[in-house]
């Protein structure tokens, strides 16, 4: 069975990155079909993640939790096969 969210249409358009502009879409595809497997496999593959680091992990986030959802969470989710 697979476990993976069931997403909507407009969750993939959905901005992780604010630094580069990078789309829930776009990390789950280098996930799935580019091999990302780390946050630094996803920051070299389509930059997220790469500039301030806040969309990384909570902990990262600066000052104040500003995201839902961050690139490691993703990873844990949507583990290329």
């Amino acid at each position: 069975m697979d476990n993976k969210p069931t997403l909507k249409k407009e969750d993939l358009s959905k901005i992780i990155c604010d630094c580069h502009q990078v789309s829930l879409g776009e990390i789950i595809y280098a996930i799935e079909h580019q091999g990302a497997k780390t946050a630094e496999d996803i920051a070299k593959i389509c930059d997220a993640g790469s500039g301030c680091g806040s969309c990384v992990r909570a902990e990262d986030d600066i000052k104040v939790k500003k995201h839902d959802v961050y690139l490691e969470d993703i990873l844990k989710k949507f583990k290329a096969k």
